[in-house]
């Protein structure tokens, strides 16, 4: 079984029209994700933000996707509302999307199964959580 506290470092790709970049790690809870990131300008790489952070609760998230092509490797989180994801850059429409690293390509694969097991559980809990009288 996956670690609950494991971690992956991302990129947020196409910031500001390519006017900063974002970094950042996604750690994997008992409840939810936690996205903690930084953002810097693209051009000389000085001006930095400071340590911010977004919890996504699993409760939220509709779906994740792991998509890998020959030189990139993405990974989408899909949220069921805009508001999870209101503080974080680029997050368009209840979606964001991370660049994981090729030598990160096996452990974005098995937080993509446990973050899958995770939501699944939460919606059996939500199930046995319905009245009896349905």
């Amino acid at each position: 079984m996956l670690n609950s506290r494991m971690s992956i470092p991302f990129k947020i790709p196409e910031l500001y029209h390519g006017l900063a970049e974002g970094h950042g790690r996604l750690h994997v809870g008992e409840e939810g994700l936690r996205l903690e990131y930084r953002v810097k300008d693209a051009v000389f790489g000085v001006l930095k933000s400071r340590v911010k952070d977004v919890f996504i609760p699993y409760s939220e998230i509709e779906h994740v996707e792991f998509r890998e092509r020959w030189f990139r490797r993405r990974f989408h989180i899909h949220t069921h509302s805009l508001q999870a994801l209101a503080d974080f850059p680029g997050a368009d429409d209840g979606c964001i999307e991370l660049n994981v690293r090729k030598v990160d390509r096996q452990r974005i694969r098995e937080i993509h199964s446990h973050i899958t097991l995770r939501m699944s559980e939460q919606k059996l809990r939500e199930i046995d959580s319905w009245p009896d009288s349905l």
